[in-house]
């Protein structure tokens, strides 16, 4: 399932992508350029997530983005369980994917590239996760400013009554094209 652009490919974080000219803009995404430096490759390396990493062609391999999935559950309350599933009311946890991190170059911000990451995330798990093991939901803990660009491409808070810096946020993948 290739990302399909005509400068950039996606693929999984390698030891010798060059991580350091990757610039987000704002100080509050700090720690999204600190975890591909610090610790995505060896959560890679050890099965605890995967990070594929948006790169160009050029000799340098510079990543211009990334995104970093991990296994998650979610825990519905009973209006947002699958009301199809025979005896769901027997489960309080359903299988998800989450979106550990998700981080585009600001040169790059606003030109679709976000989310075109995420329409190959839902289509990675929809088509090739799911009809293996099972998995149901895609799950993000959001930024504030991150919440509409996920609201666009389907997903719902999940408690909007408490206030969170970090909101849970899903999608049921079942009702995505």
């Amino acid at each position: 399932m290739p990302f399909i652009h005509e400068k950039f490919k996606l693929r999984p974080i390698q030891a010798e992508d060059n991580l350091s000219k990757l610039s987000l803009g704002r100080e509050s995404y700090t720690p999204l350029k600190i975890f591909l430096r610090k610790a995505a490759l060896n959560f890679n390396q050890h099965n605890i997530a995967k990070t594929y990493v948006l790169v160009d062609g050029d000799a340098s391999v510079r990543v211009w983005g990334y995104i970093t999935l991990m296994n998650s559950e979610i825990i519905l309350n009973e209006n947002q369980r699958p009301q199809e599933i025979y005896a769901s009311a027997r489960y309080e946890a359903f299988p998800a994917v989450k979106i550990a991190r998700l981080a585009i170059d600001k040169a790059l911000q606003g030109q679709g590239y976000g989310k075109n990451l995420l329409e190959w995330t839902v289509t990675l798990v929809r088509d090739k996760i799911s009809s293996y093991i099972g998995c149901r939901f895609l799950v993000v803990d959001a930024k504030q400013d991150s919440i509409s660009f996920y609201e666009k491409a389907g997903f719902s808070l999940f408690n909007t009554d408490i206030p969170d810096e970090h909101p849970l946020m899903f999608l049921d993948l079942n009702y995505v094209n």
